[in-house]
């Protein structure tokens, strides 16, 4: 059979579907337009977060064996937020020195630049408490992580005492402060795994292996709409003469054609997305629009492997219309295999178990297994909705209940069609239980006191820097309320390496304005200084907390976005998908509201055990990762019964709004 009458056979077998094929087709685009713009988000973040670190890399000095300047990296804080400070210094020519990022030029001693954010806040300080003297201009985008990133280059002289000794470390912050480093340029150093950006990489993959096998089951769940009408017509073609090529190619191309107008339409999506995404704030900072935007290369690669997982998806079944297409005809039910599906889940929880228990295993490894047993829910889910359909036909057997007598025997007869329905809702119950056992710390104060600025000092610097802190705030206008400590304060992780570290400790004055005269004087006395109060460290410590919260918001919220459209589109596809069947028990007596009975038995049921044992799932994987440490406090179970009370809602919600479809297919 030659192409050109197989394409005209399957154009005629394609009209014979109707109205009904061409809202397949539509769902199916739609199906993927969401997945795409999801994928394409979820790139970007991480994209934009690696890039963070890249950008940050010259905030940390690389010593150099031929240096032409030196640098030292400080931090202060400003409302009590982070203030990034960068001193240089070099007695070579200006024209010969490396800009920093983000400048012309490098600055010239006295001169201070500042990031734009900085540069606003400063603006409406007085001269008496500006912290860094005169502003002589504002360092460009590509010296900083955000539009909101506070940073001041101070240019000094090679004289300036701090640029000698031994220099501080902070251990809570490893990149805050830098000893004198000598360097030959800005590439820096890139960030430790113990940095706080280290820290919002691996969320930012965490993230994404909560999102991406949602996506992945909303592209599969796309490319098997329709499949048994399209199963009908292969196995057709197949019995006229056509070849094993000419189906496959066939098969491709009717499913990757919604794929790639919905993987077109997702781009844009993706693109109108990125201004409202670009706002929300990462480690205090938003991001930037192009940072988020994944580039060409990113968008193709992830259009084409939506089209290749849809062909993948599309082709699967296709073994069995070649092997024997008058069982597709004649709609016999295919075999369920379970015990591999039943030792790939065992596999796959025992892998991480074991990799979970080795305190010191690579993060990367983890997030490998969490994900296969993430994935693997799409293997034993089905065999759970086979066991439940059995129960259904004894249950509906002994009570007499049609609805679940047919109920139980749909599900018994393809298991993996009733998991479609479902399956995202279940993925969102296991991000749910997951994300309960995450409780970070509130706000209250853990170091140091709310109004009291502690200043981190050696134990033979204490007597002298006592002298200088009452000197400074004299001259401020201040009453000098200072005393000695211990270094158990708001700077207790602060070190020199060069003997015990001690504290001075500033009570300052209620009045705002006072205070402010006070602090800017203590910064200019001690500078390069650590210093902080616990207001300072409370605060900087809850930003993650407060990332974190929102970031789980945002992967459940989108975890029940492509839940809500897997359901409902997948709802509606199947009564399209099996009208054949509907049209027959109608015909043959059986009433639409049995009909409709038996379509929700053949979800709420299963949806309820599946959630459940998907939200114990989640928890159970997400206790190893916590060391132990995770606990359902009440938000979590607040956020396990909203989670669970949504998607089921969201399920009836996908059933009633197909209950029309279903009467007008049924009795056509």
């Amino acid at each position: 059979m030659n192409n050109s009458a197989v394409l005209q056979l399957a154009r005629r077998l394609r009209r014979g579907g109707g109205p009904a094929d061409r809202r397949t087709w539509w769902l199916s685009a739609a199906t993927v337009a969401l997945a795409v713009t999801v994928a394409l988000l979820t790139l970007g973040v991480n994209l934009a977060l690696a890039d963070r670190g890249d950008r940050t890399a010259w905030l940390r000095p690389a010593a150099a064996s031929n240096p032409v300047a030196t640098q030292v990296t400080s931090t202060t804080y400003l409302d009590e937020k982070p203030v990034t400070v960068i001193r240089l210094a070099s007695d070579r020519p200006r024209a010969a020195l490396p800009a920093p990022p983000g400048m012309n030029a490098f600055p010239r001693a006295g001169t201070t630049w500042v990031s734009p954010a900085l540069a606003d806040r400063l603006a409406d300080l007085p001269a008496k408490v500006q912290p860094f003297g005169k502003v002589s201009g504002r360092i460009g985008t590509e010296g900083l992580t955000g539009p909101d990133q506070l940073v001041a280059v101070v240019g000094t002289t090679t004289g300036d005492p701090t640029l000698h000794g031994a220099g501080w470390s902070l251990v809570s912050y490893p990149g805050d402060f830098s000893p004198p480093t000598p360097i030959a340029g800005f590439a820096g150093t890139p960030a430790g795994g113990d940095s706080t950006i280290a820290q919002y990489v691996a969320l930012g993959k965490v993230a994404t292996v909560l999102l991406l096998v949602p996506v992945l089951t909303l592209v599969g769940a796309a490319a098997r709409l329709g499949a048994g009408r399209r199963a009908q017509r292969l196995a057709t073609l197949r019995l006229a003469g056509a070849s094993r090529r000419q189906l496959a190619g066939l098969t491709v191309l009717e499913a990757d054609a919604p794929a790639l107008v919905g993987g077109l339409a997702g781009i844009v999506a993706s693109w109108s997305t990125l201004p409202l995404l670009a706002q929300v704030p990462v480690d205090g900072s938003r991001l930037a629009v192009g940072q988020l935007w994944p580039g060409i290369t990113g968008t193709v690669l992830v259009l084409l492997g939506a089209l290749v997982f849809t062909a993948a998806s599309a082709l699967l079944p296709l073994s069995r219309i070649l092997r024997n297409p008058l069982a597709i005809t004649a709609e016999h039910t295919a075999r369920f295999p379970i015990w591999w599906r039943i030792l790939a889940a065992v596999a796959a929880f025992g892998a991480f178990f074991v990799v979970t228990r080795d305190k010191g295993a690579d993060l990367a490894a983890v997030i490998v297994v969490f994900a296969v047993v993430f994935a693997v829910f799409g293997a034993i889910g089905p065999v759970v909705l086979r066991l439940w359909g059995a129960w259904q036909v004894h249950h509906g057997h002994r009570t007499g209940n049609a609805g679940a007598m047919i109920a139980g025997r749909r599900l018994q007869a393809d298991p993996r069609s009733g998991w479609r329905a479902i399956s995202g809702l279940v993925l969102a119950c296991f991000v749910a239980g997951f994300l309960a056992l995450f409780a970070p710390a509130g706000n209250q104060v853990v170091y140091g006191v709310a109004d009291r600025l502690d200043i981190a000092v050696t134990q033979s610097q204490t007597a002298p820097a006592l002298t200088t802190a009452r000197a400074a705030l004299r001259d401020a206008g201040v009453e000098p309320r200072v005393s000695a400590g211990d270094g158990s304060g708001a700077t207790i992780f602060a070190s020199t390496g060069e003997g015990e570290t001690r504290s001075v400790m500033v009570q300052l004055p209620h009045d705002p304005a006072a205070q402010q005269r006070a602090r800017a004087a203590i910064q200019r006395a001690f500078p390069a200084t650590p210093m902080a109060t616990g207001a300072d460290v409370t605060a900087r410590d809850a930003v993650y907390g407060k990332d974190f919260r929102r970031s789980s918001l945002v992967v459940l919220g989108l975890s029940f976005l492509m839940a809500a459209a897997s359901t409902g589109i997948v709802a509606a596809a199947a009564v399209l998908d099996r009208r054949r069947t509907y049209r027959r028990l109608w015909q043959a007596g059986v009433p639409l509201r049995v009909l409709d009975r038996a379509r929700v038995a053949e979800s709420v049921g299963p949806a309820v055990l599946c959630a459940a044992l998907g939200m114990a799932a989640g928890a159970f994987v997400a206790l190893p990762i916590t060391k132990g440490e995770g606990a359902l406090a009440g938000g979590g179970l607040l956020q396990l019964a909203a989670t669970a009370a949504a998607g089921v809602a969201g399920l009836c919600v996908a059933l009633r709004g197909s209950r029309g479809l279903l009467h007008k297919t049924a009795s056509a």
